[in-house]
């Protein structure tokens, strides 16, 4: 009997100690996960192109125009960009019918008189009209964004000797005021540089 129980005790000792070394170890503490790769991140640009957010200025070759639109399709987008651009081109070639023909009139002793406003007014829808055929997508950066719609940015450009060539013969179809400017040094040079000849 006195051996059953030191049997029975002994089991119990043994079931204790397992008991107290199978007891759950805590919780390993929590790891960062990883954060997502390039890959994995919608190609959206980190910074505007520079010729968008600076849109060059007109030089010996072209005037430019910066555009940017949004669509569902990529090429919809550019070419909704690119009709933003013609807007800017449109203002530019504004801007430089009035001041090249303003320079004509001051140095042909002109006042800018009602005649001479209208003059360039319309002459800059006709030159406009005339040389937006020309027109040239010179860059273009169109992404997706992250909803799956497209944003595209273009650079445009017009050949500024087509826009001056314009001119010129708008002047030439104007009989009072080519006889006016035709003797202004900056015209011939104009009328030079596009391949006429100089004022008589």
């Amino acid at each position: 009997m006195k051996t059953l129980t030191k049997i029975l005790m002994s089991l119990s000792v043994v079931a204790l100690v397992v008991s107290c070394g199978s007891a759950p170890s805590p919780a390993p503490a929590p790891v960062d996960m990883p954060k997502p790769t390039a890959a994995a991140i919608p190609a959206t640009p980190m910074d505007l192109p520079d010729w968008y957010v600076n849109t060059p200025e007109e030089d010996d070759t072209y005037i430019y125009g910066t555009g940017d639109a949004t669509s569902r399709k990529m090429n919809i987008a550019i070419s909704k960009a690119n009709q933003s651009a013609q807007t800017m081109i449109s203002a530019r070639i504004q801007a430089t019918v009035q001041s090249q023909v303003k320079n004509f009139s001051q140095e042909a002793g002109m006042d800018e008189n009602t005649q001479v406003v209208e003059f360039y007014q319309e002459a800059s829808k006709t030159v406009t009209n005339n040389t937006m055929t020309g027109l040239q997508v010179l860059k273009k950066y169109p992404y997706m964004m992250p909803g799956g719609s497209y944003h595209a940015y273009v650079l445009v450009g017009l050949k500024k000797d087509a826009v001056e060539k314009a001119l010129v013969n708008q002047i030439k179809d104007d009989k009072a005021l080519y006889s006016e400017f035709k003797a202004s040094q900056a015209f011939k040079e104009l009328e030079a540089a596009t391949g006429g000849t100089l004022g008589d």
